[in-house]
């Protein structure tokens, strides 16, 4: 354990300051997140294989691509749910190394399918893996991140999957040139050393110091935020004795409180925290944006190009969809989370309205005007999904919550992107064969809906530090960052197991 001792006070301001080992650990975090946009991209890559149709889709292609589309995703909402447990109870970085054996032997079996019911099986599989990631991965990153650039750093999630989404799409084009029957096979090998990359790098990176402490584990916390946050700019480490001491502060609060669902939807604090997580992606998924990632090799085929230039225009795709998350992080910290998730559902409603406009009257002609303007369309809507809502997406979910709650609230705001992924994801073949451009409108009509309320109902978050955020919501805060004397607190071990560990609260007077 550690104890205090008292020193005489100056109350000098404690400096805001990111190291780089915060950004390298953050950046080795971030191999979780690649690992799911490269589990959810390949699929879009290899539905435009010949030699996946002709192995996979010879009979009833639309249904089975619904079925293998629908697969992953309700994989991906089971572990979405079943993260919270391992996380809460073993810690976030095991959760996530439970989450990439299962991707890597999902891979192996999806890489060696020899029919459609082993292959169906194995996207499950490999939903289950990366739902467990794309949920505990913002949590790690936002437990370890200091309150100034909170939401850059969770926004290496949003990143990172859409690096996955370029890598992924610019090896379905290189493997379209394989000309083998195992050709499409090529990409789920792939992904099963990706995911062994990031077991190996989760043996590398410190857990989470909140949950360390949240489970009694004092000294480790303590020894993670000096590593994290100690620099030459900083070297008393007055940025982690202030951040421990307003952590330990507010979780000894908070331990007296119940936990679980019933508890969540019963009181109403933690009620609006669930409402607003939710929204946030209802929002997201209703810009349409999975819907058209998963699709896009065979909506540019409605466009008129042929099987190589949907495969590269698809790579362009993405890769205009990962500038706009590169300089999202630049915005997140200005703007403000909900004004920058505002502007977002609002843009992309308006390009899914004009790109519906013209797939009516162009698709299927030879207007050469109309069916690149339509195209066009297509990258100025993924542009500005990356840009206002995958990374504040990902972070706002997650920092809302309280420590001893935060795996069960990134369940409920995950859980929303799956259901909300399955519910327009599993009937698009079959829509988009049917009513074709109407089917945008279903998903345009709920994000202008979700995007006012999210406007309305839900506080901002940004430059507040997690423990702080709790007043955003009614909850009482044990004491600010910025009241804390760090001058007065000295950190040290005592051998004395019993000893408390903040003796008095007069350091922060």
């Amino acid at each position: 354990m550690y104890s205090q001792a008292e020193t005489v006070s100056t109350h000098a301001p404690v400096k805001p300051h990111t190291t780089w080992i915060n950004i390298i650990t953050i950046l080795a975090a971030a191999t979780a997140s690649f690992n799911f946009g490269y589990s959810n991209n390949a699929i879009a890559g290899t539905l435009a294989q010949t030699s996946f149709v002709e192995y996979f889709l010879f009979t009833a292609p639309t249904s089975r691509v619904g079925g293998i589309l629908g697969a992953f995703l309700g994989g991906g909402f089971i572990g979405s749910v079943v993260q919270s447990p391992i996380s809460s109870r073993f810690g976030r970085r095991p959760c996530n190394m439970m989450a990439a054996f299962i991707v890597m032997v999902a891979a192996a079996l999806q890489a060696g399918s020899v029919h459609i019911a082993m292959f169906l099986a194995a996207r499950v599989f490999n939903g289950i893996g990366a739902g467990m990631i794309i949920t505990n991965t913002p949590v790690y990153m936002s437990e370890i991140s200091p309150a100034h650039t909170r939401g850059l750093m969770v926004s290496s999630q949003g990143v990172s999957i859409t690096l996955a989404y370029i890598v992924s799409s610019l090896l379905a084009l290189a493997f379209h040139f394989v000309d083998h029957s195992y050709q499409w096979r090529l990409q789920f090998v792939v992904l099963a050393a990706f995911a062994l990359v990031l077991v190996v790098t989760m043996y590398f990176i410190p857990e989470s110091p909140r949950w360390l402490m949240d489970n009694g584990k004092y000294d480790q916390a303590w020894e993670v935020l000096q590593k994290l946050h100690k620099s030459k700019s900083d070297p008393d480490a007055r940025l982690a004795r202030a951040e421990y001491v307003q952590i330990k502060a507010q979780i000894e609060e908070e331990k007296s409180l119940p936990s679980g669902y019933w508890h969540i939807l019963t009181n109403p604090h933690t009620r609006k925290r669930a409402i607003c997580g939710a929204t946030v992606w209802v929002m997201g998924q209703s810009t349409g944006i999975v819907v058209i990632a998963n699709f896009a090799p065979q909506l540019f085929a409605g466009l008129g190009y042929s099987n190589v230039l949907q495969l590269g225009l698809s790579a362009a795709w993405v890769t205009v969809c990962a500038m706009g998350t590169w300089l999202s992080g630049l915005l997140i910290e200005r703007i403000g989370r909900v004004k920058q998730l505002t502007l977002g559902g609002y843009l992309c409603s308006v390009c899914l309205i004009i790109e519906a406009v013209l797939q009516k009257y162009y698709i299927g002609t030879t207007e050469e005007a109309g069916l690149k303007a339509a195209t066009a369309m297509f990258f100025i809507f993924v542009f500005i999904f990356g840009l206002f809502v995958e990374c504040p997406a990902y972070t706002y979910v997650v920092e809302i919550w309280p420590t001893h709650l935060r795996s069960e609230g990134a369940t409920i705001g995950l859980a929303s992107f799956f259901l909300m992924t399955i519910v327009y994801n599993s009937p698009a073949a079959e829509a988009f064969a049917t009513i074709q451009w109407e089917y945008y409108f279903v998903m345009i009509s709920v994000c202008l809906v979700a995007t006012t309320f999210l406007a309305w109902y839900c506080p901002e978050t940004a430059g507040l530090t997690l423990e702080e955020i709790a007043a955003q919501f009614g909850d009482h805060v044990a004491v600010k960052i910025s009241d804390i004397d760090v001058d007065q607190v000295m950190i040290e071990k005592s051998d004395d197991k019993h000893v408390e560990h903040i003796r008095s609260m007069d350091a922060h007077a």
